[in-house]
This record gives structure tokens, C-alpha cells and sequence, in this order.
């Protein structure tokens, strides 16, 4: 016989380890967990028979963790029994009144929990067996929360009960008394799935009919609907009618479970019903500028907790604004919506949507206390006034996600309002994609060189590789107008893969007309989608052995925020680089949340310091500071480190007073086609022979 499973959520770790030891010893099979968000985890991806919880904790609470709990399972699905100290007896009828199963109190008395652990598993499963045998029984018999249909397979005619039409905002006279009176409220989108449903009910495939549809209430608005049914057979075998129940199931799906807000579906019914009334509305989408690299600093935990704070600013923002009516939803990820219907010119100013959205952007930065942090994050809108005639629920999405990422583009921490050429750039931009996927073929990319240059001697010891798009239409593209949508669309992987074959390949060349000592090094940008390319290994080694370049003088360089998405597996990937002999640059230094990190864990052998601290250095002590602190931790580290962006004689020569020796920039050469850079190379040659 299997043991039950039970998970013991308490932050005290002397506590959890007792409490669990001594459950153990009864036979019972313990897992752990040392606070609410943990706890979360571990219930999305196994399954409990019960949960002791403890009633106080930091950051998330064991109440709050109550509330999240019954927000998914009902308390006959999941019992909870909260864990308290004898005197709060305040928090013990909170608890109860939250959905707690029982509670028991510290110093825990095992006989009294075990009883109770036992009391609440024995009803649970009796619950569930309730539950099972639900659908045996007569659907008659389900209760008055539910409506009940009978649909006749001769004739076609439909009966209802008043619930049944109530649900829907109807008398029950008010129906046809046919099903195409209930099917032509049903969703268009959800048609034909109900329709394949009855289907394979009336052919015996399923032992009931049961399907999730959306369903148009007098109202407009659509709600959705779970509808179950069962089969009555003639003699012969032949189905006659068809007995059922409807349940309307909306508040659970059109609820985001972590944050308790609306989720987009429930967004999509509200625009769809917004539309069909024809009011003025204004729809706001919010997404956080750089919550994935602080999600990925600070952990999925902290993550949550972020999104759940923001949640609740959203809604204490509607609330100190009288926006009783608007409707405040989680989109998904990072992206949340603001919907306030009604928003005609004789609003107050309060409300018009660029006061709104202002306001929003002041309210959205403020610090959170998130787990001992203190994060600021400030956030990128996109703003929709009111539908073009003939536009649809994600057309209006659309259209204000195109609006938000225009306010990102612009600068992050600013808001966009939709006008009809930014879809027209979207189109466009799309556009670029299509091509993009031709360019390799059609051999419209180029490699230009940067040279890296010893900055006492202005020496070459090495270049870095850009990539340029010849476009046949737009001229010469730099990087920044095409690679972040080839990283958006993962064709960063090809791209990627082409200009490091081609730095390579070019690089041999160089090392053997040019046999400089130490021998020219070549850098090449890596993406965080080539970190995640199971054949980036094995396609470096392929490299390697074809063009027959020494490993240390191939030098890979990444940005903070191609690691911060997944740690352990570009640790994993890098680790195997490292055994190659290849050179790893940290880019762009200093301008994450987690660098120190990164080096200690990864071991890069040298970084770059970003161009926007060099464009500074002069003219800033602090920056100068900043610099100076980056120099000493490279020679404490054993590192090696590369200036960026130099563009000014003054700036080379505080770089060289700092002791850095290698940099790059357009006081040496801009980026420049091969046959430049060889000239280049030529020259620092002939010098050498006259020196």
C-alpha cells in the first residue's frame, strides 16, 4: 500500500526536520519544504495528500500560501492544517476562515497532529470517491447551481431548466426550443471541438459527453461553460436523447493562478465584449523592463513575488483612481493589462489614458522588499484608444503589444500610444525576418574586423568579428538592426554558426601570411541561443581541426545577459570550451545585476570594459573609480582586460594610466571588410621591419 504523501512547509529548519523525522517514523512519506514559494513549486509538480503549514514566515506567509492554495485546490482537494503558536488565536480563525483544513499548535503533540493527519486524509478520500461516482449518478440530482438539458436526437428539440437559462441572463421561454437555439451562442472558435465531442459520445468512444466551451450571455459577453451528458438508447441500440448538466466554470478559467488577476483569456472576453457594445475604451499593457535578467539573478522565487507585487500595485492603483470597472489582468510572463471601459473625453483628468498611463510609470518604479532585496524595475507601455471598425480582441492585443515594445525600443521606462504606421514598422519588421532567413543563401552577409590593439604600442595583436547584412534594398544594415530580431527568432543560431566559420577561416589565413609573435587572435560574439545549441561543441572542435588555429587564439565573447537565462547550463557549455583551450570574454562588463558572479562561477579568462564607461572616463571620477575598481579585480583574478569604444587620445591615455594594455575603437579603425584589415596588417608589418 502506498503512503501517503504529505509536505511540510516551516522556515525553521529545526522544526521542518523534526516535525518530518517523526512523521516519517509513523509511515507516512515527508517531503519539505523551507518557504511558501518553494512550497508552490513542489505542489505544481507532485502530487500531496495533505499539507502541514506553517502559519509564520517571512516573505510569503502561511496565510498567503493559504489564500494561493484555494484559489486552485478546494479544501476537500487538498487539505491544509496550518501549524500556530498557542497564542494567536487571531491567526488560527484567519486561517479557518482562509480554507484551512483544521490547525494544530507548537510544541506540536504528535498523537493530537497524527489524528488529525489521519481525520483529513480519510475525508479527503471520501471526498474524492464522491467525486468519482459523480458522473454514475443522475445528472438530475447535481443541485441547483447547475442547469439541466435534454436534448431529443429525433426531432431536435432542446429543453432547459430555468437555472440553465439563468445562467445565461435568460428566461427559459425565451429559447427556441430547439439545439440550434444553444448552439449559435456557442464561441465560433469552440464549434466544432463541442460538435466532435457529442460526436464521439453518440459513437461510443466516450462513457459521458463532456466539453469546456464559451458560451454568448444576453449581455454579449461570453462565459464559459462546462457541460456533461449522457446517452439514453432505444431497444435496438440506437441513441434517442441526450440528458445533461452545464456549470459555468468562468472564475476558473479566466483567473491567473499566481497572481489572483485576471488572465488573458478573460482579457480577449472582456475586449470581445467592450466591442460589441460599441463603448470607448482604453486598454494599457504593461510589460517590466529587465525582469528576465533580475529573474534570473535572483531566482524564480524572488520572480514571483515580483509579479505578485505588481499585480497588487495594479490594483491599488484602479482602486485610488475610482476605476471600479476596469478590468486588470496578467497577459502572461512579465506582461500585465489595464482595460477601462467608458473612457470618453468627459472623464476627469484623472482617467483620460495619458494621464493613466503617466501615472503608471511614476507608480511602477517604487522599491520592492522582495526577500531581503530591494529591486526597482521600471516598466515599458503600450496604449490603445479606442477600435479600428472591424478589428477583433487580438488585433487590440496586438496593437498595443506593438506599441510597447516601440516604447522599448525608445528607451524602456516610457509609454507608446498605437497609431497606425507603427503596424505598418511591425510589417516591415517582419519583413526584415523573411529576408533574413534568405541572407546565408543569397550571400548577403559580410564579416568586418574591428582591430584590438596593444594600447602602449598601438600594435594589432587581433580583431573582433562583426557581422554586416548587404541588403539589397537597405544598403549596409549594421548589427543592431537585424540581430536582436534573428535573437528574438532563434535564426541567431545559423547566423552565428556562419560568422564564426567565417572568422575562423579568415583568421588561419591571417596567422599564416602574418606570423606574428604571439600570433593574431580572433573574437567572435556568442549568443545565448548558441549556448543552448546542443552542437556548439562539436561544431568549435569541427573548426578547430578544419582551419588548424590554435584554440587559445580563438576568443569567445558574451554579454551578461546571455548568461542570466540559464546559469547552469552555460556553465555546462563553457566548461567544455574551456577544456578546448578556447579564450572566454565577459562583454560589456559592469552593466548587469550579477558580474562577480558570473566570473567566479564561469571563469572567464578576460572582460571587456564597456564603451559607456571609457565614453565617461575623463570626464567622470566616479566612472574613473568605477574603471580603476575593474583593473584591480582583473590583476587579482589573473584576468585580462580589453577597453572598448576608445574614440579620444585623452581617453587612451587614462587607459594606459589605469595599466590597461588592449583596446578597440575608432581612434585606432573603425570596423573595416577583410581586405582593409590585411592592409592594416601590412603596414603594422612593414613598420616592424623599419623599427
Amino acid at each position: 500500500m502506498t503512503p501517503e504523501k504529505l509536505l511540510v512547509v516551516d522556515d525553521d529548519a529545526n522544526n521542518r526536520d523534526m516535525l518530518s523525522r517523526r512523521l516519517a517514523r509513523r509511515g507516512y512519506a515527508v517531503d519539505v519544504a523551507e518557504n511558501g514559494f518553494e512550497a508552490m513549486e513542489k505542489i505544481r509538480s507532485a502530487e500531496y495528500d495533505l499539507v502541514l503549514l506553517d502559519q509564520m514566515m517571512p516573505g510569503l506567509s502561511g496565510l498567503d500560501l493559504l489564500h494561493l492554495l484555494r484559489a486552485t485546490y478546494s479544501a476537500s482537494e487538498l487539505p491544509v492544517i496550518m501549524v500556530t503558536a498557542v497564542d494567536q488565536s487571531q491567526a488560527v480563525v484567519e486561517a479557518l476562515s482562509g480554507g484551512a483544513n483544521d490547525y494544530v499548535v507548537k510544541p506540536v503533540d504528535m498523537p493530537v497532529v497524527t489524528a488529525r493527519i489521519q481525520a483529513q486524509i480519510a475525508r479527503s478520500k471520501a471526498d474524492k470517491a464522491v467525486r468519482d461516482n459523480e458522473k454514475y449518478l443522475s445528472l438530475a440530482a447535481r443541485g441547483s447551481n447547475d442547469g439541466l438539458w435534454e436534448w431529443n436526437l429525433a426531432d431536435g428539440s432542446l429543453r432547459v431548466s430555468p437555472r440553465c437559462a439563468a445562467m445565461l441572463g435568460h428566461k427559459e421561454n425565451e429559447f427556441l426550443g430547439d439545439i440550434k437555439s444553444w448552439t449559435s451562442l456557442i464561441h465560433p472558435e469552440d464549434y466544432r471541438r463541442v460538435k466532435a465531442d457529442i460526436l464521439a459520445h453518440l459513437e461510443n468512444r466516450t462513457l459521458e459527453f463532456q466539453s469546456e466551451y464559451r458560451v454568448r450571455n444576453k449581455a454579449g459577453e461570453y462565459q464559459w461553460m462546462l457541460a456533461r451528458g449522457a446517452t439514453l438508447f432505444s431497444g435496438d441500440g440506437k441513441p434517442v436523447r441526450i440528458a445533461g448538466s452545464v456549470t459555468d466554470i468562468s472564475s476558473t478559467k479566466l483567473v491567473d493562478p499566481l497572481t489572483g488577476l485576471g488572465n488573458r483569456r478573460m482579457l480577449l472576453d472582456r475586449l470581445a465584449a467592450v466591442l460589441h457594445a460599441g463603448n470607448r475604451f482604453c486598454l494599457v499593457l504593461l510589460d517590466l523592463d529587465g525582469f528576465k535578467v533580475m529573474n534570473g539573478s535572483f531566482g524564480h522565487g524572488t520572480g514571483d513575488a515580483v509579479l505578485i507585487e505588481t499585480g497588487a500595485r495594479l490594483k491599488a492603483f484602479a482602486a485610488a483612481r475610482n476605476l471600479s470597472g476596469a478590468t486588470i489582468s496578467r497577459v502572461g510572463g512579465d506582461e500585465f493589462a489595464l482595460l477601462i471601459e467608458d473612457c470618453g473625453a468627459s472623464l476627469p483628468d484623472a482617467i483620460v489614458p495619458d494621464a493613466i498611463a503617466t501615472a503608471l510609470l511614476d507608480q511602477i518604479p517604487s522599491p520592492m522588499s522582495i526577500h531581503g532585496f530591494e529591486i526597482v524595475l521600471s516598466a515599458s507601455l503600450g496604449v490603445v484608444v479606442d477600435a479600428v471598425p472591424g478589428s477583433t480582441p487580438e488585433d487590440l492585443l496586438r496593437d498595443a503589444d506593438i506599441a510597447m515594445y516601440r516604447a522599448k525600443e525608445c528607451g524602456r521606462n516610457r509609454w507608446e500610444m498605437f497609431e497606425p504606421a507603427l503596424r505598418e514598422r511591425a510589417k516591415a519588421r517582419m519583413a526584415i525576418v523573411q529576408d533574413l532567413r534568405r541572407a546565408i543563401e543569397l550571400n548577403q552577409l559580410a564579416v568586418f574586423y574591428q582591430p584590438k590593439v596593444h594600447l602602449k604600442t598601438r600594435a594589432i595583436i587581433g580583431f573582433e568579428a562583426l557581422m554586416r547584412w548587404r541588403h539589397p534594398e537597405r544598403g549596409l544594415m549594421a548589427p543592431a538592426e537585424f540581430i536582436p530580431l534573428a535573437e528574438e527568432t532563434g535564426l541567431i543560431v545559423p547566423l552565428g554558426e556562419w560568422i564564426l566559420t567565417e572568422a575562423c577561416r579568415q583568421l588561419k589565413i591571417w596567422q599564416t601570411k602574418f606570423p606574428f609573435d604571439p600570433p593574431l587572435s580572433m573574437n567572435v560574439n556568442l549568443s545565448v541561443k548558441q549556448l543552448s545549441d546542443p552542437n556548439l561543441v562539436d561544431r568549435v572542435c569541427a573548426l578547430l581541426e578544419e582551419t588548424g588555429i590554435a584554440p587559445e587564439t580563438l576568443k569567445l565573447e558574451l554579454t551578461e545577459s546571455s548568461l542570466i537565462t540559464d546559469l547552469e547550463s552555460a556553465r555546462d557549455v563553457l566548461s567544455s570550451l574551456q577544456l578546448l583551450r578556447i579564450g572566454l570574454k565577459l562583454d560589456d562588463f559592469g552593466t548587469g545585476y550579477s558580474s562577480l558572479s558570473y566570473l567566479r562561477a564561469l571563469h572567464f579568462d578576460s572582460l571587456k570594459i564597456d564603451r559607456s564607461f571609457v565614453m565617461r572616463l575623463c570626464e567622470d571620477p566616479e566612472t574613473r573609480a568605477i574603471v580603476e575598481t575593474i583593473m584591480n579585480l582583473a590583476r587579482a583574478l589573473d584576468m585580462g582586460v580589453v577597453a572598448e569604444g576608445i574614440e579620444e587620445a585623452e581617453q587612451l591615455e587614462a587607459l594606459v594610466g589605469l595599466g590597461c594594455e588592449v583596446g578597440q575603437g575608432f581612434l585606432f579603425s573603425k570596423p573595416v571588410e577583410a581586405a582593409a584589415a590585411e592592409q592594416q596588417l601590412e603596414s603594422a608589418r612593414k613598420r616592424a621591419i623599419l623599427q
